[in-house]
């Protein structure tokens, strides 16, 4: 067994938390309530030197799904986070990077579609994710919060699927619960592995052609071929 220390957080503090134990390489993100939170974490972990993500702000929910995707596409380890209108203002790029395989772990902190305007906590935003093409898990808890976060990106790169952890907004996000995490950074690391992408747009060496225009039958091949791999 792993040692492990007793922490009193919340949902998205455990979220950020286990994002900077896995050291992700990239989070393309835009602040939206209540999801907020797991950046600015993350950018106060970051400042304190306990990893090394390079967070990147985009100037809208759509160019942060960009940054991802393209991210993950450059063989990354990637990370997200977003909220309602965030969601659907993205929702465009989720079935194109389901549709071409690369992983990916995004949070989803629920809350109300406007309009009217509301942040309350609701489903009507993961409802618009379901037939995306994207594994959820859905917690209950921060603790689930965290140990999801975990288990998702090792998931995601071995069925070479994009993944969303969801969780109430608010009721889980911000409201404090004990929980506990893994004193060390380096256990989470060695759980999750090392990840070498089956291929990178960026290994000029290797060109590939990523999400190709297809007609039948090709495209009816393409979405029916059995490519998940469990190892």
């Amino acid at each position: 067994m792993e040692q492990q220390r007793d922490l009193f957080e919340s949902g998205n503090e455990l979220a950020a938390y286990a994002a900077k134990q896995i050291n992700y390489h990239v989070m393309g993100y835009y602040p939206i309530t209540p999801s907020t939170q797991i950046a600015e974490f993350l950018d106060q972990m970051k400042a304190d030197g306990e990893h090394d993500i390079s967070l990147i702000a985009a100037e809208g929910e759509h160019s942060a799904a960009g940054i991802c995707y393209g991210a993950s596409a450059g063989g990354g380890r990637v990370f997200n986070a977003t909220s309602a209108n965030g969601l659907l203002y993205a929702i465009e790029q989720f079935p194109v990077q389901s549709g071409t395989r690369f992983p990916m772990v995004m949070n989803v902190a629920c809350r109300t579609v406007s309009g009217p305007l509301c942040i309350k906590g609701d489903h009507s935003d993961i409802m618009y994710a379901l037939n995306t093409g994207w594994m959820i898990l859905f917690a209950n808890t921060p603790q689930e919060v965290y140990d999801f976060n975990i288990c998702a990106l090792r998931l995601a790169e071995r069925v070479k699927l994009p993944i969303i952890v969801g969780f109430d907004g608010f009721f889980t996000s911000h409201q404090k619960r004990n929980s506990k995490v893994f004193a060390s950074d380096e256990a989470v690391r060695r759980f999750v592995g090392t990840y070498d992408a089956a291929y990178s747009a960026l290994d000029l060496e290797h060109p590939v052609s990523i999400g190709s225009y297809m007609n039948e039958p090709d495209i009816l091949n393409n979405k029916y071929q059995p490519k998940i791999t469990f190892l």
